[in-house]
């Protein structure tokens, strides 16, 4: 879970409006995707992908890792009363 002094001082305000597109579907998430793997690097450790993404035979890896950085996304922004 990230602060919302984190998400503060790695996006702008520009930065965040398009995130909150990306949320409502109004946007690719590839328009930030990288950035917000970035963001969420340190919890997303090779253990994790390992435990977590195995399991998903029905969507790739990549399918996987986007819904749940979608989702952490949209948490960490809900908690912060950014959106």
């Amino acid at each position: 879970m990230k602060t919302k002094k984190e998400i503060m001082d790695t996006f702008s305000k520009d930065e965040i409006k398009i995130l909150i597109d990306i949320i409502h579907g109004r946007k690719d998430f590839d328009t930030m995707g990288e950035l917000i793997k970035d963001f969420y690097q340190d919890e997303l450790s090779d253990y994790y992908l390992t435990e977590v993404y195995d399991d998903h035979n029905i969507m790739s890896e990549d399918e996987a890792l986007v819904n749940d950085l979608l989702e952490k996304l949209e948490f960490d922004l809900e908690v912060a009363g950014l959106i």
